[in-house]
């Protein structure tokens, strides 16, 4: 018998099948509503962490649901800004790139050393994602080239740390906060995390 999906777990699941959904609006004619739609899955990233650590709901199912629905909805966010202010991107592609690419890095490197893969959210890597959402909403009245620049320069560094995590502790619980912050003792949690993902969920 299948577990009832819980609010936050199910705020997760919204964020993941509705960031493909942003391209259904015409960003000509239909940007408010286009805004609105990002605006609740922004807020769903917020909401899913928040009310499953206050309702004392968080599980390895949740985290995983969480970490899979911020690997749809940044890329897609991404690409929004891109279609709404495309000068912003080309200008940062090779920080974009370096980004992306180091994220790669890092779960390959999680793949190898705790045999399975990982994403956590670091302190550095939960400050880049509200900087997309920032970014996002202020190119409508600011050039933005310098946020996104800082954003993905965050990421770049977030990643870069998670990678230095996995060399020197191996397996760590996922919502481990900083290089400076690892349990040395993981939770039996993440010890008996999936083998696909595990993510803590995200502020």
């Amino acid at each position: 018998m299948m577990r009832p999906v819980n609010l936050p777990n199910a705020l997760s699941i919204f964020r993941f099948f509705g960031s493909p959904l942003l391209f259904a609006f015409d960003p000509q004619t239909q940007q408010p509503a286009l805004l609105a739609w990002f605006a609740l899955l922004g807020l769903s990233d917020f909401l899913d962490g928040w009310l499953a650590r206050r309702w004392q709901q968080t599980s390895e199912r949740g985290a995983m649901l969480d970490g899979i629905a911020d690997l749809v909805f940044y890329p897609c966010s991404a690409l929004l800004l891109y279609q709404l202010f495309p000068a912003v991107v080309l200008a940062n592609l090779v920080f974009i790139a370096l980004a992306i690419g180091m994220l790669a890095v890092m779960l390959a490197v999680s793949w190898f050393k705790c045999n399975r893969l990982i994403l956590l959210h670091t302190h550095l890597n939960r400050t880049a994602a509200v900087g997309v959402v920032i970014v996002v909403f202020a190119s409508f009245t600011i050039d933005t080239s310098w946020l996104l620049r800082l954003t993905a320069l965050l990421y770049t560094l977030g990643f870069v740390e998670g990678i230095a995590i996995f060399l020197r502790h191996g397996a760590v619980p996922a919502d481990t906060r900083s290089l400076f912050g690892v349990s040395e003792n993981p939770q039996p949690s993440a010890a008996r995390a999936p083998a696909v993902l595990q993510a803590p969920r995200s502020d």
